[in-house]
């Protein structure tokens, strides 16, 4: 029988997310990364105003659940829409887009996906410009 296992919060440092990877300062609390057979991953991702991903995607999909502030998140090709806590985003398999906050709200969300079959994650692209980032959201219905 396999036990049941309890990670401390203490045993996971808040990191602070690369350049490389994000405009602005973004904070990453990591829930969870999975021991196979489970390929998930999850992490609770903290945006300051304005603070975004770069364009990415995930070759299994990305599900992000909203906890607290104002967010955005974009499709490649459409609009950019408005988050809010408790919204749910479901983005497909290997769509480039990017999320994060509002120019004048602090965000967070629950980020989770999981790796392929061969072990691949997030596919970063190029960081969005200021011309995405700023167009006015789609109205929320």
């Amino acid at each position: 029988m396999t036990a049941m296992k309890v990670i401390r919060a203490g045993a996971r440092p808040t990191k602070t997310a690369p350049a490389a990877n994000f405009t602005g300062t973004v904070y990453s609390d990591e829930v969870v990364v999975g021991a196979a057979p489970s390929r998930m991953r999850a992490s609770v991702v903290s945006f300051t105003p304005g603070a975004r991903t770069a364009w990415h995607s995930h070759p299994v999909g990305q599900t992000l659940y909203c906890l607290t502030g104002g967010g955005r998140v974009q499709r490649e090709g459409e609009p950019v829409q408005e988050l809010r806590p408790g919204d749910v985003v479901i983005i497909p398999p290997d769509v480039r887009h990017w999320h994060g906050a509002a120019p004048d709200r602090l965000f967070s969300h629950l980020a989770m996906s999981e790796l392929n079959d061969s072990g691949e994650g997030t596919a970063w692209f190029e960081h969005v410009s200021d011309a995405h980032y700023t167009a006015k959201p789609a109205p929320v219905s």
